[in-house]
């Protein structure tokens, strides 16, 4: 049976285990978190909306003159660089520090860093502010690391697993990672072991890359968890799984990426996540 760091295959699935994040999932609307949101402009409303279904409360101030005492009271902060200007990278660098000084976890989602360089300077700088989780594709994890790596658009040419030696080495600057692929792969700490994990979760729809949104959508769900979860390894399973299993029930009834977007906001607030959890995580 595989084992790393003293946990094994089984104990992915133990009852204790399930128990805790599905108790997880289960806060987050007990708690409503306040998540900051500094996210792209093609995907705001839909981001929102996202964060309501799930039971979170979102907050989308994004002038820089706002945004500090925000970051500070919030219960998360996302930060997103899908539509940069100069105001909201401004604005994303005093979120993040004030973050970082205030103890509120943060997501950096890196959004094209693979394909544009102001991208991933951008998000090179900001790192230096802690986030506590670093989500994207392969493409945009590997460009934090390797400069040589390339994307097309916020399109990634790799898949999840290509990722995982930049994804260990950006443990060092942030708590948890999360790759984004057709296997979405997690590497964090649990609450037992002190070395890094790698999870991988299967699931979801050939529909969520079709419809605009769902990705940044994503590092708003991390967040959210990050605010009621034990760990970020915790919250990246939480976020992903919640995600994924509302996208397949969506799927069942969805005609086309317009009707799954639509339903994939009602599967999220009504979603049941004892089943997913029971059989779609492994270690890698």
């Amino acid at each position: 049976m595989k084992a790393v760091d003293g946990m094994t295959e089984a104990q992915l699935q133990t009852h204790e285990w399930r128990q805790r994040l599905l108790a997880t999932h289960g806060r987050l609307r007990q708690r409503a978190p306040l998540v900051h949101c500094l996210t792209n402009q093609v995907t705001v409303n839909f981001v929102a909306n996202v964060l309501l279904a799930a039971g979170a409360s979102p907050a989308m101030t994004d002038h820089p003159d706002e945004v500090e005492g925000l970051a500070a009271t919030a219960d998360a902060l996302l930060i997103n660089l899908g539509t940069p200007s100069a105001d909201s990278v401004a604005a994303m660098q005093r979120a993040s520090q004030a973050a970082n000084r205030s103890g509120t976890p943060w997501v950096l989602d890196p959004v094209g860093a693979a394909a544009l360089p102001l991208r991933r300077d951008v998000s090179l700088e900001l790192m230096t502010s802690r986030p506590a989780v670093i989500r994207g594709n392969a493409s945009e994890i590997m460009s934090l690391t390797e400069a040589g790596a390339h994307g097309r658009g916020v399109d990634t040419q790799h898949e999840s697993q290509d990722a995982l030696t930049a994804a260990a080495d950006l443990l060092a600057q942030a708590e948890g990672i999360a790759i984004s692929g057709r296997v979405d792969r997690l590497l964090g700490r649990s609450t037992t072991d002190t070395g890094p994990l790698t999870i991988s979760l299967a699931g979801g729809s050939a529909w969520q890359p079709r419809a605009t949104g769902t990705g940044c959508a994503l590092g708003a769900l991390i967040a959210a968890y990050l605010a009621v979860a034990d760990t970020p390894l915790d919250a990246m399973i939480c976020a992903h799984a919640h995600a994924a299993a509302a996208a397949e029930r969506a799927e069942l009834t969805a005609h086309g990426p317009g009707s799954f977007a639509v339903i994939w906001l009602d599967a999220l607030d009504s979603v049941d996540l004892t089943d997913f959890l029971s059989d779609r995580l492994a270690l890698d």
